[in-house]
């Protein structure tokens, strides 16, 4: 029995080992709780090159410039740069945009609306244009109290250009 302890320490020593080599051993984790996602530090400018917004709502494409631009602002991740040459540009994606009425008052106005937005982005170097970074398609919807469709859009795009900037964060 004494025998046994010494090669358990030993076992359990070379366990300890191993399964510290394998956590710092693999490519994209690390021990820190920093982001940093795709612009590193935040000093790099970034520049909306163009919104796709295959939808009869012309007003659709400002909703989501302006909300790209406060979300990448409040976030510190680039410095935005509205023209001239940047680190990174934007490229935003509607895949589709649905709003519905639900419920509607005793004069027949729109009270309930369900508003659903899909939408992708990818991010270009801005001297190469080459893709730096594809976000894959993500979509958002939710119902809001509102008598306005503009609102409805506006809340659930607000909402859903919040979760893209939330993948660009991750750091794999």
């Amino acid at each position: 029995m004494p025998r046994i302890l010494p090669v358990l320490a030993l076992l359990a020593a070379l366990f300890a080992l191993f399964a510290l080599s394998a956590l710092t051993g693999c490519a994209g984790y690390n021990l820190t709780s920093e982001e940093t996602g795709i612009f590193g530090d935040g000093s790099k400018t970034l520049k909306i090159k163009s919104v796709d917004n295959p939808t009869m709502y012309s007003w659709l494409p400002y909703i989501l410039r302006s909300s790209l631009r406060d979300e990448i602002a409040a976030r510190s991740l680039a410095v935005w740069k509205d023209d001239g040459r940047a680190d990174y540009e934007v490229k935003l994606r509607v895949h589709y945009f649905r709003l519905r009425g639900d419920v509607r008052d005793s004069d027949d106005r729109t009270q309930l609306y369900t508003a659903s937005m899909a939408a992708a982005v990818t991010v270009y170097d801005g001297a190469t244009n080459a893709v730096v970074w594809e976000s894959g398609v993500v979509g958002y919807s939710d119902s809001y109290d509102t008598y306005n469709e503009r609102d409805a859009a506006e809340k659930v795009g607000i909402e859903l250009v919040r979760r893209l900037v939330d993948k660009m964060r991750q750091r794999f």
